[in-house]
């Protein structure tokens, strides 16, 4: 090797070590700039479960900047982007010192600056060093200011270019460039400008996006690009709950955004469009009987995944508050707690499915006495466990509660991951199983799956099935067994049980299994119906968030009507054989007595198939009897006050019972009852029911003073004063007494 050679090598290995060291001590400089520019938060754009957009969120102010990595940008881009600002972007570390020496000379030749030096980098300075200072709120101010800027840019440059790969760099600046009209980014851009994405844009819409960012407030948008806006109230909780943090699907080498670039939710646009169709027209209908909202909430039985979520009847009306969220928002739930109930009352053993339940007159609790009532006023006397719950009466459901505990309820509840219902049991007691306090369609759907996932409880889960981790990770969680849920769910599933309570023709009559709830509070402010079949699920809720009552007792058809049409929509395929729900494994289906629950006598006239376990010997009907050729229904004792409202049945002599047997009894009032007088109401009353004795005359005596006698059966009513009283009842040499107080 030459000497000519060696010393062209020296020099060749300095000015390599001399960069080398010059690249390291870039690297190394503080930029504090930098460093927050690189947490920036970007727009989340949001999709559905088949990719169809839903929203692209906004940041402050309204700003839209997406992100797309450096493998989505389209090479025609890339290529457009460095002709029209940087045409050696690959060749020099920051700034080019050929432009800036073109620069000068033109400058000072035309006395004014006509052209810019600054390379792709130093823009990206620029813009990371502006962003710093709107976000710090510093404003660096100097007598050469231009000067001292375009200095510290070329630093900043130089620190860029020493900490990325010009890759990198290239996808830091195509995400930031300010496009005006409130948008950043190429992505944002696109959209902005030609209402498509990025990668589907033309060699000719390229050229024109590199051209705007020189003069922005130059170009509009020709037509101006309507963001979507779907599901507003589902991506609100979403983003407000942390569910996105965790569901980054587009990955950058350089950002550390804490939002996701992308979302894809499991929820189905279209679902949510018909969804929200259904409500509108619900809403229509309702106009008259003062009902401006409505919610709906769609989920897959099976795996807790959110289908659909409308929370408003129209996001953007401010009149009916519809910014409000109703599928969070705590309602009344009316009748809707009585299955999870029943299926308690199945578990603990206080009921089996063949019992027969009193559905009479009856007062709950010693300090303050409950008396419900159906929500038609009718008493109907014996009435099946399976007619109870699906007819949805109200005295069966209270007795069940006052048997099993309301603290046993609620340990339940909670099970289900209702919230705050401790709280709530605490003033409504035994009104819990008529729905008293208030709860949310987000709490109440996924625990009523549970009757159609043979007890197993599953949260409601929101991101499409490609996320993985703890963010989508559900465990069934068993809450009632599986054959008291199988049991409840048939329950609710026959036509013929519900009739007593809605008659043969309801709203929620469907040609394939399913199941379903509603409910109506006290003042009908809120009406509610949950609807199921094995696969899917629908509640739905209306009324008004300002807690107006609505005009008449408008009932649960319309938001049955609501979930049946989801339903259906959802159901809609010939094969109909996979949604029958499974069957009770522990039990099977007998002839049983349909008066008395009991295994059919001779003398039974009538009987239908019911649960009974397995190898369980049921009792031969003791209430049907022959007397002198006759059929003689022998109620119990507890049916006395019933027969007597029912005008005629005492008189027949196909209708008896047999008091002689039983011991004289006060029912009610009960012993140290309290009652309390309506300030409101005249000469108030409380009636008397006595049962037993061995004579058909009993003696009444009121605080030791006779007051009257009366031959069984009858219904007396004593006036109501103030004060503590005693009630004392004489029927031969049997007597009883009770204490009670007015307030």
């Amino acid at each position: 090797m030459s000497k000519r050679q060696k010393l062209i090598l020296k020099i060749a290995a300095a000015v390599l070590a001399f960069f080398t060291a010059l690249h390291v001590f870039f690297s190394i400089l503080p930029y504090p700039e930098l460093d927050l520019f690189l947490k920036r938060d970007f727009s989340t754009r949001v999709y559905d479960r088949k990719n169809n957009l839903v929203q692209i969120t906004p940041l402050q102010n309204g700003l839209r900047r997406e992100f797309i990595s450096s493998e989505q940008i389209p090479r025609k881009v890339k290529e457009e982007f460095i002709k029209a600002e940087d045409k050696r972007f690959c060749f020099h570390w920051g700034f080019d010192p050929f432009a800036v020496g073109r620069a000068f000379f033109q400058n000072v030749s035309n006395k004014k600056n006509v052209s810019g030096a600054s390379t792709i980098t130093m823009q990206l300075a620029k813009i990371i060093n502006d962003s710093y200072n709107n976000q710090t709120n510093e404003y660096r101010q100097g007598v050469n200011r231009n000067l001292t800027n375009k200095l510290n840019e070329t630093i900043c440059a130089l620190k860029l270019e020493a900490r990325f790969s010009k890759d990198e760099i290239l996808e830091l600046y195509l995400n930031s460039i300010p496009f005006g009209n409130n948008v950043e980014g190429i992505q944002s851009a696109s959209r902005l400008y030609f209402s498509k994405d990025v990668k589907d844009l033309t060699d000719e819409e390229i050229t024109t996006l590199a051209m705007i960012p020189r003069r922005p407030s130059y170009y509009s948008p020709e037509s101006k690009y309507k963001y979507p806006f779907y599901m507003p109230h589902l991506v609100r909780y979403l983003g407000e709950n942390n569910y996105f943090l965790n569901a980054k699907d587009v990955q950058s080498k350089t950002y550390r955004s804490s939002m996701p670039y992308e979302v894809h939710l499991s929820a189905d646009l279209e679902l949510q469009r018909y969804a929200q169709e259904c409500a509108d027209n619900a809403i229509r209908r309702a106009k008259d009987s003062r009902i401006s909202n409505i919610s709906v909430l769609v989920m897959d039985v099976q795996t807790g995944h959110v289908l659909a979520w409308v929370g408003s009847n129209n996001f953007l009306d401010e009149e009916s508050s519809g910014q409000i969220d109703g599928v969070r928002f705590k309602n009344q739930p009316g009748s809707s707690f009585k299955p999870l109930l029943y299926a308690l009352a199945l578990d603990k053993g206080i009921v089996k499915p063949t019992d027969i339940i009193a559905d009479v007159p009856k007062e709950f609790g010693i300090e303050k006495a409950y008396i419900p009532f159906n929500f038609n006023n009718r008493f109907n006397g014996p009435v099946s466990l399976r007619v109870c719950l699906a007819s949805s009466l109200n005295i069966p459901a209270v007795y069940l509660l006052d048997k099993l505990g309301v603290d046993v309820f609620v340990e339940k509840l909670e099970d289900l991951h209702f919230s705050n219902i401790k709280e709530i049991a605490h003033y409504t007691q035994l009104g819990l199983a008529l729905g008293g306090g208030e709860v949310s369609l987000y709490e109440f759907l996924p625990a009523f799956t549970v009757l159609a996932r043979d007890g197993k409880y599953i949260p409601l889960r929101f991101l499409s099935d490609k996320y993985h981790g703890s963010v989508n990770k559900t465990e069934p969680v068993e809450v009632y067994s599986e054959d008291s849920a199988r049991i409840v769910a048939d329950f609710l599933s026959e036509k013929n049980a519900r009739s007593l309570g809605f008659g043969y023709y309801q709203t929620f009559e469907t040609d394939y299994p399913s199941i379903f709830k509603t409910g109506t509070s006290n003042q009908y402010q809120n009406i509610t119906a949950l609807g199921a079949t094995p696969r899917y699920a629908v509640g739905v809720w209306m009324g008004n968030f300002s807690g107006e009552t609505v005009i008449g007792k408008t009932g649960s058809s319309l938001p049955a009507s609501v979930a049946k049409k989801i339903l259906d929509y959802l159901e809609n395929f010939d094969d109909k054989e996979s949604l029958n729900f499974s069957q009770p494994e522990g039990y099977e289906k007998v002839q049983v007595c349909q008066v008395s629950g009991m295994k059919p006598g001779p003398n039974c006239v009538s009987s239908v198939y019911e649960y009974v376990k397995k190898g369980e010997e049921k009792t031969a009907c003791t209430w049907h009897r022959s007397e002198d050729g006759k059929t003689v229904v022998h109620y119990p004792n507890e049916y006395q006050y019933w027969l007597e409202m029912n005008n005629g049945l005492y008189s027949s002599d196909h209708v008896k019972i047999d008091y002689s047997a039983m011991p004289l009894k006060i029912v009610y009032p009960r012993n140290d009852a309290v009652f309390y007088l309506e300030s409101n109401k005249k000469q108030q009353r409380l009636n008397l029911e006595v049962t037993g004795g061995i004579t058909d005359e009993i003696q009444i005596y009121i605080d030791d003073s006779y007051y009257a006698s009366k031959r069984r059966p009858f219904i007396l009513q004593i006036p109501l004063e103030k004060g503590k009283h005693k009630c004392k009842v004489i029927c031969g040499n049997q007597e009883n007494i009770v204490f009670y107080e007015v307030r």
